[in-house]
């Protein structure tokens, strides 16, 4: 997508990236597939389904990590 290490972040880019968020229906969703994986009872596609999210909740994370790491004021 965009090269966060290489070059750099900049400051409306960085704060974009902190905006981003699941839409309601997809939050609602993990919630629902995360109850079930609790009570051991998702299904294979449902598994898949899961970690898909997770994955892209790790990634997230992670440019936002970035996108902070950019907007925070030098020491």
């Amino acid at each position: 997508m965009f090269d966060i290490t290489g070059r750099g972040m900049t400051k409306p880019l960085a704060e974009s990236i902190l905006a981003l968020d699941f839409p309601d229906a997809d939050a609602t969703r993990i919630d629902d597939l995360n109850t079930k994986a609790n009570e051991g009872l998702l299904t294979e596609e449902e598994t898949a389904e899961l970690e898909a999210y997770v994955n892209i909740g790790d990634l997230l994370a992670y440019w936002q990590s970035k996108a902070r790491q950019v907007l925070q004021p030098p020491a």
